[in-house]
């Protein structure tokens, strides 16, 4: 057997699992399932135990607090059950394990997707591999999966502001702003850059612009946000434009 991967461990200070020991609670998830036979992966789902430092903010994670969640890996096995959330100031899978008071940053390389759960509704997120300047493995979440999908890419961007002091009594510079990136995906295509506007979905076909806003008025789509970016996508997939993309 190889090497386990090294572990890196980094200095936190205690009130940091204090709070961490808070966000995720009542969890049935057993560490003990990531053991060298609980799947057919060399070794286990390896990773890097890790530390939010004690001055960072919890707008790096795109969820509030730890999500039931599930995982995939690349040859099929699944672990459910688990407290995770997503990084998206770094693009990383972190699952917590609240009977260690411990985080894991997931191997992306052995990582295939992840879902997170609620009570009316899921959102999944897969690996995909993204050439140029956001190039390597990226997390993708899946707004609508037809003939192409829909991807939503979420970033932290660091924005240049005002002096200001934070949450922890420092004073900054910068404030953390969200984004999200949007694609059009297929295998054979690739990925195309699709902006919440009705005017970057008309351009997709331009000798069907009329056709296209029709659609549009006829379903009430105007404003364009992410709920009714879904809805103008399944439509024009229902009415078999992606097939001419």
């Amino acid at each position: 057997m190889k090497p386990t991967r090294l572990i890196k461990i980094l200095s936190v200070l205690p009130a940091v699992l204090l709070t961490l020991s808070g966000w995720a609670q009542h969890s049935v998830f057993n560490w003990n399932l990531l053991g060298t036979n609980s799947n057919r992966l060399e070794g286990k789902l390896t990773g890097t135990i890790y530390y939010i430092p004690p001055l960072d903010s919890k707008q790096h994670f795109y969820y509030d607090g730890w999500q039931q969640g599930t995982v995939v890996l690349e040859d099929g096995d699944i672990f459910s059950g688990l407290q995770l959330n997503y990084l998206s100031k770094g693009d990383e899978l972190v699952v917590y394990n609240p009977n260690l008071r411990q985080l894991f940053l997931t191997d992306k390389e052995k990582v295939k997707s992840f879902t997170v759960h609620f009570a009316q509704t899921e959102h999944k997120f897969v690996k995909l591999y993204l050439e140029g300047f956001w190039g390597g493995n990226r997390y993708f979440r899946v707004l609508y999966s037809g003939t192409k999908q829909l991807l939503a890419y979420h970033y932290v961007f660091e924005e240049k502001t005002r002096m200001y002091t934070d949450e922890h009594g420092n004073r900054r510079g910068v404030r953390l702003v969200p984004k999200t990136i949007y694609y059009i995906y297929s295998p054979d295509s690739g990925f195309k850059i699709l902006k919440k506007k009705r005017s970057s979905f008309v351009r997709l076909f331009p000798e069907e612009k009329r056709e296209v806003r029709r659609i549009f008025r006829r379903n009430n789509l105007r404003n364009f946000n992410e709920t009714e970016m879904i809805e103008a996508f399944k439509l024009l997939d229902e009415a078999g434009f992606f097939n001419r993309l």
